[in-house]
């Protein structure tokens, strides 16, 4: 397959790559210097996983070095930062998006402001160019410790689990680890595709109403903070 790689690794207003903070995290982390691309792949993928918990910040469009600074991120942050990132090491990527059902919710919301949360939530994720191919990696919004805790809340659950943050056919065992093919945590919940888009610039262009949300006092005032605090309350449980 003929690639434009300038075309997926080049730096966008969002995709701020040179900023400072994130050139000295690079350069601290030594991910530049490893050896292959999946090394370099892994070591990024697993740092924004795990290394940023799960959680709904004030807004979705922002550059991957706000989000840096935020320290925490959802499926929209966390892609914009894991791009950056993996384009920052010579990783060809490109954003997919999605809408997802409300479902993801469920749990995290009681039933009140459960209803204030619109049906369908923008979603987005990254397919990186590895190999060859185009990898869907979707494994990177929930941060393993999160997931380890909600485990341990349904102990005896396997199968299907739809609900606090995740949405998979394998609950015990999905697939959130790079192993050189695709990841995911709540693709089970995907409703409608919105296609491909070369970065989260195009995606926020095209789907303005996305980042609206944060703007609604609705999200502001009710979905926003009980999220954030039910995330937490199971987290630290």
């Amino acid at each position: 397959m003929d690639l434009d790689e300038q075309r997926y690794t080049e730096q966008t207003a969002l995709l701020d790559y040179t900023h400072p903070t994130i050139a000295a995290l690079i350069q601290k982390q030594g991910w530049i210097t490893l050896p292959t691309p999946g090394s370099r792949i892994a070591a990024v993928y697993t740092f924004v996983r795990d290394a940023f918990p799960f959680g709904y910040s004030e807004h979705f469009a922002v550059p991957a070095s706000q989000v840096l600074a935020q320290g925490m991120g959802n499926c929209l942050t966390k892609t914009t930062l894991l791009m950056a990132l993996l384009r920052a090491v010579g990783v060809p990527c490109r954003l997919k998006a999605a809408m997802i059902s409300k479902v993801i919710h469920r749990g995290l919301l009681g039933e009140v402001s459960f209803l204030f949360s619109p049906r369908h939530l923008h979603h987005a994720w990254v397919e990186l160019y590895h190999q060859d191919q185009w990898i869907e990696v979707g494994g990177h919004i929930i941060d393993r410790p999160y997931l380890e805790k909600l485990q341990q809340k349904f102990a005896n659950f396997i199968g299907s689990f739809y609900g606090y943050g995740i949405a998979v056919t394998h609950f015990r065992n999905p697939p959130i680890s790079w192993e050189e093919e695709e990841t995911e945590i709540q693709s089970k919940a995907i409703r409608e595709s919105l296609h491909t888009f070369n970065d989260p610039d195009s995606f926020f262009s095209t789907y303005p109403e996305a980042e609206r949300r944060t703007h609604s006092l609705a999200y502001k005032l009710i979905l926003r903070p009980k999220l954030n605090r039910s995330i937490r309350k199971l987290r630290n449980s």
